[in-house]
């Protein structure tokens, strides 16, 4: 009996409707393990090169990890990975609750889909078995509707359920996927490839029992954890704010992107903060798979507008691009969109960004009353916000404009438009600003799939003397100022991103384990080796992380990005407005420099930004140097 694993991953081809499974050994988990690393193997190994994302020959992974499932906080997350439709990039999205424990109780690692179904369908995946139904009478419907069916169809109320709503349905290049109507793959339009390959839904429901090596060792790290949720500060104000407490932290520095990235200050901040949501909307709080911290918020509302329970309530990343992103200071407005976006599944960071960017284009006059079908598409016009995203998810009008992102709307629209367009290889950028936290200009440029703010620590873990041990430890030995961008955060940017694709890997969630909460990297090594048996180290599961970046890094030279494609808007390198942070901005020659730096520390080549034959070979990663060679991509 395998212990973390079940060892079967299920195949899915829904043009020919057949089902089938395929056992992995254990050469194969130790090498890919799970999550995000297991899906970019199968989507490199098993989708053409220069396919479109929408070709049902792309291939869709949902990914579990030796981990996920285990009863401790943290482990409850999956991984989508396919082809963006929004970035044309390596796509990876990863989510919470119990969507991702309920595959491994079913019985399986991973689904990898191919093909498209000739009318819409559904997969009830349960207890070792799987089916391809019939979803023609769910096609249309919002999330809640679909997941209300096909609870009531199956006869269980417990079923989790992974759906797409009207957006993922229409092909919204930025449309998320939904479980359990609270959680989301929200990044990189993963909800447009189910839509496109006619997938309503995956839904899953298992009754197995984990096999796990060392579970007293597991119930025990548990244990820890939740006494210090309890103990730290910093998770006491995540458990009662939720990520909404973030508002104030980046009002007071000057961070909290306004007015389309223009600004880091907005007026209406204290208006939309956490203090003020947990004051009026807030009606509960919720958790994922065994987590002792909660952060998830419900909001309700009978007045002036509705907003229903059922579909949770507004992260910080929401707030802040259906908020400050669009100058819109009414709590009820931004709870209100958060709402309709989990609805239809449209990712709410691509959605602010790319109403953002309209916005901005309706006040220069690129965009007039007879483009928006009416719409008075001012910045801080709250029900215009409203009636956007609706039209955004029916493709209706400008909204079948809007629904490509920000970057293909600049190009439609042209006429100095694409300076309006805050994004990185087509993707929105999330509400972390690099003009104040440095090293995320690097990030947000080189990482694999867009501008991304979970995929390293940011500048002020390293801000302060005494640094802590746990940044000691990955190589951060000097402490740097946030808004400084030198070879320091160089490290904290290469050396962090290995650290956080392992937590990609393996599933982990960033506010339970890493440097700052409740588990350390040390506890991560722990938890391995208690779910599989294995006697890992931290230098073995670093080189899986940094396995993984290579991987993603070899699919977009594949498909043709170089480091010509690691570039910032032009925004960021515009001077702020207002507030403490009032005429910063990134340095152009700094991000070309310093990027420079960074293809060197992690091996690549320098004038294509693209892993070598010699570092992939390093990394095992032999048979991806072959098919770049044979596809003659430079390194």
């Amino acid at each position: 009996m395998p212990f973390g694993y079940t060892q079967r991953i299920l195949r899915v081809d829904l043009s020919e409707r057949t089902v089938s499974e395929e056992r992995m050994d254990e050469r194969f988990y130790r090498t890919y393990v799970g999550g995000s690393c297991l899906g970019a193997y199968y989507l490199f190994r098993e989708a053409p090169p220069g396919l479109d994302a929408f070709d049902p020959a792309n291939v869709l992974v949902f990914a579990a990890s030796p981990t996920t499932g285990a009863p401790i906080s943290g482990a409850s997350r999956f991984n989508l990975t396919a082809k963006s439709p929004l970035t044309e990039t390596i796509g990876d999205s990863q989510g919470g609750g119990h969507w991702g424990a309920q595959l491994k109780f079913a019985g399986f690692d991973a689904i990898v889909i191919k093909g498209r179904a000739e009318s819409p369908v559904y997969l009830w995946v349960c207890d070792g078995r799987a089916e391809i139904r019939d979803a023609r009478h769910l096609w249309g419907l919002t999330t809640g509707e679909a997941q209300r069916q096909i609870r009531a169809e199956l006869g269980d109320d417990r079923i989790c359920v992974a759906t797409i709503g009207p957006g993922g349905e229409n092909r919204v290049r930025y449309a998320a996927v939904a479980n359990n109507l609270r959680h989301f793959n929200g990044r990189n339009g993963m909800g447009a490839v189910m839509g496109a390959k006619n997938l309503k839904a995956v839904a899953v429901r298992g009754h197995q029992r984990l096999a796990l090596y060392n579970e007293p060792a597991i119930r025990e790290l548990a244990r820890r954890g939740a006494r210090a949720v309890a103990d730290m500060p910093a998770m006491r104000e995540l458990r009662d704010l939720g990520t909404a407490s973030t508002v104030a932290y980046q009002q007071a520095v000057g961070g909290l992107p306004t007015r389309n990235y223009s600004s880091g200050v907005f007026d209406g901040a204290d208006k939309i903060s956490g203090q003020a949501l947990r004051a009026s909307l807030l009606a509960g709080a919720d958790a994922c798979f065994a987590c002792a911290v909660r952060c998830k918020r419900i909001v309700k509302a009978e007045a002036p507008l509705a907003i229903d329970p059922q579909y949770g309530g507004p992260e910080y990343e929401s707030i802040a691009s259906l908020g400050s992103y669009l100058c819109i200071d009414d709590l009820a407005i931004v709870a209100k969109a958060n709402e309709l976006c989990n609805k239809y599944t449209l990712d709410t960071i691509s959605t602010g960004g790319t109403v953002a960017f309209a916005m901005e284009c309706f006040e220069h006059g690129l965009l007039t009353l007879k483009d928006t079908d009416g719409i008075d598409l001012r910045f801080g016009n709250g029900p215009a916000l409203l009636a956007i995203i609706e039209k955004i998810a029916r493709r209706e009008g400008i909204g079948d404009l809007l629904a490509e992102g920000a970057a293909r709307a600049a190009r439609a629209i042209g006429r100095g438009s694409e300076a309006f367009a805050v994004h990185v290889k087509g993707q929105e950028l999330p509400a972390h600003m690099p003009q104040v936290k440095a090293s995320l200009a690097l990030a947000y440029a080189a990482n694999p799939f867009g501008a991304d703010h979970m995929s390293s620590e940011h500048d002020d873990a390293i801000a302060d003397e005494p640094l802590k041990e746990a940044h000691l430890a990955l190589g951060l030995l000097r402490s740097s100022p946030a808004g400084e961008l030198n070879e320091d955060k160089v490290r904290l940017w290469a050396y962090s991103q290995m650290a956080y694709s392992l937590l990609d890997t393996l599933d982990l969630c960033d506010f339970c384990f890493g440097t700052w909460p409740i588990y350390t990297f040390d506890d991560v090594v722990d938890l391995v080796n208690a779910a599989t048996g294995w006697h890992t180290n931290l230098w073995e599961l670093m080189k899986v992380g940094e396995r993984r970046i290579n991987l993603m890094r070899a699919f977009n030279a594949r498909e043709g990005f170089t480091r010509a494609d690691d570039r910032l808007p032009q925004r960021l390198f515009e001077p702020l407005s207002g507030g403490p942070t009032d005429g910063q901005r990134c340095d152009p020659q700094a991000v070309t420099s310093l990027l420079e730096e960074y293809y060197r520390l992690m091996g690549w080549d320098v004038t294509t930004g693209n892993p070598t034959p010699t570092k992939l070979r390093e990394l095992g990663l032999d048979w991806v140097a072959r098919a770049l060679a044979e596809r003659r991509v430079a390194p």
